[in-house]
């Protein structure tokens, strides 16, 4: 048997088990909430899962890891209580290069989004399974569960080490629970980040500035047009700030684009994700609003910098507030929402791109687009923070972070079968075993 066919039956095997554990995952919370998270209860059914199958597993507590709190990277402002990383390692023969499966169970917060498919039902229709968390990203992080847990009950002798790791507080640009595994347990030769990807390959994500601007009323509704001169209105200036906000995007897009992000029409998106003035319905005044707020994610490519974007900001809104003074008596204020995310890549030519790009090949009749991701996530902290190759790879999924999130099973089942090939590549495998 040859390993396409080895990995082609051992990935159909499972299929059932995979199902039945991201149907498991997707049925327990895992909010995030900052500072806070409710991540422990899917972390240690994984880890329960893990200790039945004879798998050693360690949960540990990211900011009891030494070093953490000191490190450059690190964010502050988050409570890791009650909040573990969870790690589990198959240790090589000896001869093979090591991987790391490695994702996160937190998901966003429910919100008020509107549901037709239980957020936490794990309801399949037309091949598809809804909830939150299903792609973004609990299908996959429970597919690999399986697979991981696989090739340790099978016995496969691999060279290399193999580890799976699933880490908290990822969403909301957290990241530092990622930075406490590698300061942890250490670089590996390669990390598998395993986010949608639509069975892409990317080598390469953008970063973002996230910003919120603050806006300042003066006087109420009543007091209108009696004094002299005009008075600040936040709902005012929040309009003004919206009209101009196609001048940011033009001085955004008048700047090089990597080869890798070429394929999008738009490279580098402006994002209005919040904005709030007043509040609305009868328990709430009839006046100005005292002050407004906008949020606004601005992504980045690898060669931007954190501090020409926030000045190619500041100095873009200073240029509207001077077009209209008269509004703008109180300059708004910019502060940053979250962490700066740091846009990285590493070259397309890198060995785990291409074996992984031959093995998705093989596994799925399609070869892959190798591209840059169209989001962020804490592949930066593998690259930035500890100079470790990795790329993002996973199955189709949709609507992530908003109504009816969902994944594709058939993908899921091909990214299995795609990631169990790269694995027996990776790390190595005696052609004997296949015999």
């Amino acid at each position: 048997m040859d390993r396409r066919a080895f990995a082609k039956d051992f990935a159909a095997r499972y299929r059932d088990e995979m199902v039945q554990v991201m149907t498991d995952m997707i049925r327990i919370p895992s909010e995030n909430m900052p500072p806070l998270g409710y991540e422990k209860d899917v972390q240690e059914y994984m880890a329960d899962f893990l200790r039945r199958s004879g798998l050693s597993v360690d949960l540990y507590q990211p900011d009891q890891v030494e070093g953490f709190l000191e490190h450059p990277d690190y964010w502050p402002g988050r409570d890791y209580t009650d909040r573990p990383n969870l790690v589990s390692t198959l240790k090589g023969k000896g001869g093979g290069r090591s991987l790391l499966l490695t994702g996160h169970s937190d998901t966003v917060a429910l919100g008020e989004n509107v549901w037709s498919h239980p957020p936490f039902g794990a309801e399949i229709h037309d091949g598809k399974m809804y909830g939150l968390g299903a792609s973004d990203m609990k299908g996959q992080m429970g597919a690999m569960l399986v697979l991981y847990k696989a090739l340790a009950e099978r016995g496969v002798p691999l060279h290399g080490t193999l580890s799976y790791e699933c880490v908290v507080d990822e969403e909301e640009a957290g990241v530092n629970a990622t930075i406490a595994g590698r300061l942890r347990d250490g670089p590996m030769d390669a990390a598998i980040v395993a986010e949608a990807s639509g069975l892409d390959i990317y080598p390469a994500i953008r970063g973002a500035l996230i910003v919120h601007f603050l806006f300042k009323s003066q006087g109420t509704w009543l007091e209108t047009g009696s004094g002299e001169g005009k008075q600040a209105n936040a709902v005012e200036q929040i309009g003004i700030f919206l009209s101009h906000l196609d001048e940011l995007r033009a001085s955004r897009r008048n700047r090089p684009v990597p080869d890798i992000y070429r394929s999008y029409p738009d490279p580098f998106p402006l994002t209005i994700t919040k904005v709030y003035a007043g509040g609305w319905g009868s328990q709430v005044p009839i006046s100005v609003p005292p002050e407004g707020r906008i949020q606004l994610i601005i992504e980045t490519l690898p060669g931007d910098e954190e501090a020409s974007v926030w000045k190619e900001t500041d100095d873009w809104l200073k240029s509207v507030t001077e077009r209209h003074k008269g509004a703008f008596p109180i300059q708004p204020q910019m502060e940053m929402g979250l962490r700066w995310m740091h846009p990285t890549g590493i070259d397309p030519a890198h060995p785990m791109v291409t074996i992984l790009e031959d093995c998705i090949g093989q596994a799925t009749g399609n070869p892959p687009e190798v591209k840059g991701a169209p989001y962020q996530c804490d592949l930066w902290a593998h690259h930035r923070s500890f100079n470790m190759p990795g790329v993002v790879f996973g199955p189709i999924g949709g609507n992530s972070h908003a109504a009816d999130e969902y994944v594709d099973l058939n993908s899921v089942f091909a990214f299995a079968e795609s990631l169990l090939l790269f694995i027996l590549e990776w790390c190595g495998v005696d052609q004997k075993y296949f015999d």
